[in-house]
C-alpha cells in the first residue's frame, strides 16, 4: 500500500503519471491553464501508486487519465481534506457519480451526466487564451500539402492498399494546388508501413519523412503547410493540424468491429442505448470509442473536410470560410472553478 512520507509538499494539484506522452500532454496543459502549483507523481507500471508518496495536506485537486482512475480513487481514500477528482477520458467502470468532473474526448462514446464535459478537440495543443480556430491566408504559407500517416490500432485497419488510395488522393490535392506533396510519419507508424511507403514512393511523387527520435518536422509543418491530409486513426493529429486554420482533410481508415462493439451497436438498434448508458454511468459497463459520429460531426461544422470518391478539382480547393470554435479549454476551466473547493477559495 502507498505510505505518504513525510516530506513537505505545496502542490495543490498532482497528475498521476501514465507514462503516455499524449495523456500527459493534456493534463499538463489543463493543469497549466489553472494557474495552481503542480506536481507529477509517477504511478506504477500497473498504474497503481508508488510505495511512497508525498504528505498530501495542501493537496485540492487530483487530475487523472485513462487507467489512472483508480489510482486517483486509492490517493483521495488516503488524503484527510479529500481533494477533488477531475477524470480525463473514459473512467472504465467506475461510476461517474464518484468523481467530482469526467472530461471526455470528442471521439470516445460516454453519456451525458451532471458532471461530464465532452470535448470538440482533444486539449494537448489548445491555446488557454484563444477561443476560435486562427482564420489563414493562404498566400502567407508555402509549406505545400502535407500528409500526416499514423497507424492500424485498435480501431481501424491501415494496409498498404489503404495508404496507396490515401498518396493518390493527396498527389492529385497537390496538384490542383499547385503545391508540393510531403508525408510525415508518426511515432506509431510500424516499419512495414515505411516499406509501403517507400514502395509507393517510386510511382507518387513526395517528400518523405519518417519519424525518428529528435528529428521530427512535425511542429515545422504545422507552421508552413498550406493543407493536411491526416488518417483517421488518430485525434491528436487531428487536433493539432485543425488548430492551425489551414484545410484539413480526413482519410476515413475502415474500422475493426469487435464483439463489444457488435453488441453494442445491436442493443443501441433495439432501443435500449438508454439502458446501456445507465449501466455505463453506474460502473457497471465499460464504454467504447465512436471516431465516425466525431469525424461526421467536425465535418457537418466545417472543421474538416472527408475523403471521399469522385471529389472535383474545385472542392478539392476548399478554404474554411467562417470562424470556428476552440473554447475547450475555456470550458474545462469554467467548469472545474465551479467545484467547490474553488468557490470557497
Amino acid at each position: 500500500m502507498a505510505k505518504a512520507t513525510p516530506v513537505s509538499d505545496t502542490s495543490e494539484v498532482w497528475i498521476l503519471d501514465t507514462h503516455r506522452v499524449g495523456e500527459m500532454a493534456q493534463c499538463k496543459a489543463l493543469a497549466d491553464m489553472l494557474g495552481l502549483p503542480c506536481r507529477i507523481i509517477s504511478l506504477q507500471s500497473d498504474f497503481s501508486l508508488p510505495e511512497q508518496i508525498p504528505d498530501t495536506q495542501n493537496l485540492r485537486l487530483i487530475l487523472s487519465f485513462g487507467n489512472a482512475v483508480q489510482a486517483a480513487l486509492a490517493l483521495r481514500g488516503r488524503c484527510k481534506n479529500t481533494p477533488a477528482i477531475v477524470q480525463l477520458g473514459r473512467p472504465s467502470h467506475v461510476p461517474a457519480a464518484d468523481l467530482d468532473r469526467i472530461i471526455i474526448l470528442p471521439q470516445d462514446d460516454y453519456p451525458v451526466a451532471p458532471n461530464v464535459l465532452h470535448l470538440r478537440f482533444p486539449l494537448n495543443g489548445a491555446h488557454k487564451s484563444q477561443t476560435f480556430i486562427p482564420q489563414i491566408d493562404p498566400n502567407m504559407r508555402h509549406g505545400g500539402t502535407v500528409v500526416l500517416y499514423g497507424a492500424p490500432s485498435r480501431q481501424f485497419f491501415l494496409d498498404k492498399q489503404d495508404t496507396y488510395k490515401l498518396l493518390r488522393f493527396s498527389h492529385e490535392l497537390a496538384r490542383v494546388n499547385q503545391e508540393p506533396l510531403h508525408v510525415l510519419t508518426s511515432p506509431r507508424t510500424p516499419v512495414e508501413a515505411e516499406g509501403w511507403l517507400e514502395d509507393i514512393s517510386k510511382t507518387i511523387p513526395m517528400q518523405m519523412y519518417i519519424f525518428r527520435k529528435g528529428v521530427n518536422p512535425f511542429q515545422k509543418f504545422l507552421h508552413e503547410a498550406n493543407r493536411f491530409v491526416v488518417t483517421g486513426d488518430s485525434a491528436s493529429m487531428l487536433a493539432d493540424a485543425c488548430r492551425t486554420g489551414v484545410p484539413v482533410w480526413l482519410f476515413p481508415l475502415r474500422p475493426k468491429h469487435s464483439f463489444m462493439t457488435r453488441l453494442q451497436a445491436s442493443a443501441d438498434r433495439l432501443g435500449l442505448q438508454n439502458i446501456r448508458n445507465g449501466l455505463v454511468r453506474r460502473g457497471w459497463l465499460g464504454s467504447g470509442t465512436c471516431f465516425r459520429k466525431w469525424h461526421a460531426a467536425l465535418a457537418k461544422q466545417n472543421y474538416i473536410r472527408l475523403v471521399t470518391p469522385e471529389l472535383s478539382p474545385q472542392m478539392l480547393k476548399w478554404q474554411p470560410n467562417a470562424l470556428r470554435w476552440d473554447d475547450d479549454m475555456q470550458k474545462c476551466y469554467a467548469s472545474i472553478m465551479k467545484l467547490p473547493l474553488f468557490i470557497a477559495r
